[in-house]
């Protein structure tokens, strides 16, 4: 990676063969008691070197010889956890990100919306990889890879056939679409529509010309659209946005937004009212804790009882009598975004964080039988990591 500039497409990439020689030796290991959310990162990698063999010519033997490790129970639990649904989410916010980001409020709102959108784009491309590596481990005989890869198809080509009539406003997102698309071989590349479809230059500023900000003559289904894409909008708030402004994560563009909606929705103003309260009486029952540029441990007396690794943060899970503690700890603070914690039964609604000297700390209350949280990690290059993590120990 280029000292002092964000890694290009082809390193990201290119970083998989260490990634994934790194993850064969945690298979090889065996000893998570959760080995689903491995699997996932098995998959994904895998699935990105073998999509982009004439860029990255990684050795396709040892992309096998990994995926031939995979446990069937392991891989079973992985594809039980897709979501299908989310994926649409994610996919439709996508293209309503890049249309703002097309027409921003201010050029950094512009840079945070693409970056937004393009975290959709890659959750997509991140699935496409994972079934491709199903595939591919499918031809070794393993019948449960292609068994699944059957199943969760179909529920893709749902999502795609609800999503790929948005690509015009993925257009605004070109700039940033264009390397994604070139790096892959021509066969997924010529499926891989969320990256690929409608990127010619020619397309580079159909969002604009349909919003005003650019002069030009669009053919006639494009001009349908105009009514939609210059509607007048405001521009909500949602939870990832108030959890990073929480967690102090928000630049100072995002922070000045947040505030600016907040004048115009009483709802929004109560919530930032709350937050603030609750620093103050935070502040007053607790001493100020000093500086550290790394997370520390607690007491020896006071361990973890259970503790997920990861090579950019670690999870860790402290339970007493009285409550359960979820701690995020960026291993990687160059790398990290934000971190959310969801209970189980209460999945659309994240807890709130506090920063402490350890890391991001997430109370979930009284211990339960039996009780899970979902743990979500987002990094700075667009990759976000979904952990099922177990309370008890």
């Amino acid at each position: 990676m280029r000292s002092g500039t964000a890694a290009s497409p082809r390193e990201r990439y290119a970083a998989r063969i260490d990634e994934l020689a790194s993850l064969e030796h945690e298979l090889d290991a065996g000893k998570r008691p959760q080995l689903a959310p491995v699997i996932g990162r098995v998959l994904e990698a895998a699935g990105d070197l073998l999509r982009r063999q004439t860029a990255l010519a990684a050795d396709l033997g040892f992309v096998r010889r990994v995926l031939g490790k995979i446990p069937e129970a392991a891989l079973r639990s992985w594809g039980d956890g897709v979501d299908a649904a989310a994926l649409r989410t994610m996919l439709n916010n996508a293209a309503s990100q890049a249309v703002e980001a097309a027409i921003p409020d201010s050029p950094e709102d512009g840079e945070r919306m693409t970056g937004w959108a393009m975290q959709g784009l890659y959750s997509r491309d991140r699935l496409e990889s994972a079934l491709t590596a199903l595939r591919t481990l499918g031809t070794t005989g393993r019948h449960d890879a292609l068994a699944l890869v059957e199943r969760l198809q179909k529920a893709v080509d749902e999502v795609d056939a609800s999503c790929r009539p948005q690509v015009p406003s993925l257009t605004a997102l070109n700039a940033n679409r264009r390397p994604e698309a070139a790096l892959l071989d021509a066969p997924a590349r010529e499926k891989a529509w969320w990256f690929s479809a409608r990127t010619g230059i020619d397309d580079d500023l159909l969002v604009a010309v349909l919003g005003g900000e650019k002069k030009g003559t669009l053919p006639r289904p494009e001009k349908a659209a105009n009514e939609v894409v210059v509607t007048k909008r405001g521009r909500r708030v949602s939870s990832d946005d108030l959890l990073r402004f929480d967690l102090g994560l928000a630049t100072p563009a995002e922070q000045a937004t947040i505030r600016r909606q907040a004048e115009v929705d009483p709802e929004l103003k109560l919530a930032l009212a709350a937050m603030a309260a609750g620093d103050e009486a935070i502040d007053e029952v607790a001493a100020p804790a000093a500086p550290v540029s790394l997370p520390v441990e607690r007491r020896s007396e006071d361990k973890p009882s259970h503790v997920e690794q990861h090579p950019e943060f670690k999870v860790l899970v402290f339970r007493n009598v009285k409550s359960v503690q979820v701690v995020v700890q960026p291993r990687n603070p160059d790398r990290f975004a934000a971190a959310a914690v969801f209970r189980a039964d209460e999945p659309g609604r994240p807890l709130a964080a506090r920063p402490t000297a350890m890391g991001f700390e997430f109370d979930l209350g009284a211990p339960e039988v039996n009780a899970r949280a979902k743990v979500v990690v987002s990094l700075k290059d667009g990759q976000s990591h979904q952990l099922d993590v177990p309370l008890r120990s």
